[in-house]
């Protein structure tokens, strides 16, 4: 076995195949050819003299000498990719944020002179994207993501309890009585209830596809059927969607109080939901070290609090 050291190339690619245990996962991970993947793992391979997957039909594994080196493998590249971190990180440089679309269009961008006047010492750099940012590959600092987590090898953490509701165009659900007969007019009178959601058009979002069904099981009509399921896959556009009077949309207060405000948008059934997911800030562990991070984590929770109880 050569005493020189192997090429970081192939190092970093039997990483990846030895956590996918798949050649293909490995290679779009790394944006490599299968074919060049394998010339990687090959050449890792014949520098060690050693076997250190086992080609099984379908299938890979790692042969024991492979297990016990991707334990090494991951603590030496684990090592190298915090200390680049700490290299890159520039307390004095703009703090790098990765936020879905929907939460910074509806949240973030008109709450941040807020944080600009709290810490204006912290200067913030803005993606707003429909992806997962890569901490290893991406230059982005703290994402803000959408789910219940946890994310393999990031600090994850809520920033909000998220409490939904249906919302619609006025006048859009005219609430029955106990006969069956309708009454009202207008906007949906505050005795609307589930039940009254039969015919209707259900606006769904593709990141919480379960959304609605957890919600009507939850009001005690699990097998209610809607006229019609639409999805999008970006909040606003649902909110727009209900707004125009295309169906009944979830929300939360925080992400619709200019449209309830307004009266463009109303809840038209009086029962919320404790949501299973919500939004998260999400970063490597020793990031929270950094006081931009800590900053910016602090002002988000105590201002999502304030915009959830401002809009109760």
């Amino acid at each position: 076995m050569s005493e020189e050291f192997p090429p970081m190339s192939s190092l970093v690619a039997f990483e990846s195949a030895a956590r996918h245990l798949s050649f293909k996962i490995a290679a779009e991970e790394l944006h490599l050819s299968p074919s060049a993947l394998s010339r990687q793992i090959q050449t890792l391979e014949a520098h060690l003299q050693t076997a250190l997957f086992e080609r099984l039909n379908p299938g890979l594994a790692l042969t024991e000498a492979g297990a016990a080196y991707r334990g090494e493998v991951e603590e030496v590249l684990s090592r190298l990719r915090a200390g680049q971190s700490r290299l890159r990180a520039d307390p004095k440089g703009p703090l790098r944020v990765s936020a879905l679309e929907s939460f910074s269009a509806r949240w973030l961008i008109p709450h941040l002179p807020e944080f600009e006047m709290r810490h204006p010492e912290v200067s913030l750099e803005i993606e707003a994207t429909l992806r997962y940012a890569d901490f290893e590959r991406d230059a982005v600092d703290v994402a803000i993501r959408f789910g219940s987590g946890p994310w393999e090898g990031l600090h994850g953490e809520p920033l909000v309890d998220m409490r939904v509701f249906p919302v619609c165009k006025p006048g859009l659900i005219v609430a029955t009585d106990s006969s069956g007969s309708r009454s009202g007019s207008g906007s949906a009178p505050a005795s609307a209830s589930a039940e009254d959601l039969a015919g209707q058009t259900l606006i769904h979002v593709s990141q919480i596809p379960s959304a609605w069904k957890q919600w009507l099981t939850e009001a005690g009509q699990g097998d209610l059927k809607a006229a019609r399921d639409i999805t999008y896959d970006h909040v606003g556009i649902a909110l727009s969607a209900a707004e125009s009077g295309q169906g009944v949309a979830l929300s939360t207060r925080f992400l619709c109080a200019a449209e309830l405000r307004s009266g463009r948008l109303v809840i038209p059934i009086d029962r919320e939901m404790v949501s299973e997911e919500t939004y998260h800030l999400v970063c490597k562990e020793e990031s929270l070290l950094d006081p931009r991070v800590i900053a910016f984590r602090d002002w988000l929770v105590e201002s999502l609090s304030t915009s959830v109880a401002e809009t109760a």
